[in-house]
């Protein structure tokens, strides 16, 4: 059976995020969400899509907020619980300064971790089936991938899917900034995507792990346009699991002025966030989605 999803990530996260989120599955094209567990928001959020038919993935999230776990961590955190290291830092540090002993803790902690947000995901929404993706691709990181597969095997839960951020490499140039995309950061982190994902793939064969097999938004994340996803779909006839991600939920006024000031409020107060709202409620891409999932 083929399946367009139209997804967001950061689902959950504040309150206006989810409100935002839900407005976009009830008068645009979208979905499927994934979930924030670690969240002051996490239960009013999920009272809205309660009686929603959308598919609902967990969002693991290494990046940012306060960890669930009980324990003590070392690494992960900061004195307050909070965590604070990016996907580069933590990928070169565990590859490339720390020894095997540290590489452990690093490891047990990160597992510790997911295992308590696993739990309290089934245990909110009531099931063992569960969906898997991560804030900013953490899952990426091989040895973070070997994590998901211990806990698969280890944990009395199905994964129904885990999402592989492999994309296609479409030209797709509207602007100036467009433009930047191909000369710049994007296309080192679109081919780095890519070649974790190719790994993760192989991993994923040998545990009969299910994924998407086409993944819309590396080069464009943060700024997915109707023309981008035009093309992306009408290359992917032979696809039967598509995911296309956007990021249309963002912060209040009021919520930005409790928000901690760092890279994460400036992402979520994003213009192209509002942008890509607009995009999933125009008909354009109403009409276009509509006519694809026919046509397959």
């Amino acid at each position: 059976m083929k399946q367009i999803f139209i997804h967001a990530d950061d689902y959950g996260n504040t309150k206006h995020i989810s409100e935002v989120i839900c407005k976009c599955i009830d008068e645009g094209v979208l979905n499927s969400v994934s979930i924030i567990v670690n969240s002051d928001a996490l239960d009013y959020s999920l009272q809205l899509i309660k009686n929603k038919n959308i598919r609902k993935v967990l969002h693991l999230n290494i990046t940012e907020g306060k960890q669930l776990s009980k324990q003590n961590f070392h690494y992960l955190t900061d004195n307050k619980g909070c965590f604070f290291r990016s996907w580069q830092r933590l990928f070169f540090e565990y590859y490339f300064l720390w020894n095997e002993d540290k590489r452990k803790a690093i490891k047990e902690e990160i597992k510790e971790e997911f295992k308590n947000r696993i739990i309290l995901y089934c245990q909110k929404l009531n099931t063992k089936d569960i969906n898997i993706d991560s804030h900013q691709h953490f899952h990426t990181i091989p040895f973070i991938t070997d994590i998901l597969i211990e806990l698969k095997n280890e944990m009395d839960i199905k994964i129904l899917n885990i999402r592989v951020p492999k994309s296609d490499f479409v030209i797709s140039i509207s602007s100036f900034d467009d433009l930047v995309k191909y000369l710049g950061i994007p296309v080192f982190v679109f081919l780095l995507l890519n070649k974790l994902s190719n790994k993760m793939i192989k991993k994923f064969q040998k545990e009969n792990i299910k994924h998407n097999d086409k993944f819309v938004n590396t080069l464009f994340c943060g700024d997915m346009k109707l023309k981008t996803i035009k093309k992306e779909i009408n290359n992917a006839k032979n696809s039967n699991n598509i995911e296309i991600l956007l990021h249309p939920g963002y912060i209040s006024e009021e919520e930005a002025k409790e928000f901690e000031e760092n890279q994460f409020k400036k992402w979520y107060l994003h213009k192209n966030r509002k942008k890509e709202k607009n995009l999933l409620l125009s008909k354009e891409l109403q009409i276009f989605v509509n006519s694809f999932r026919y046509n397959l």
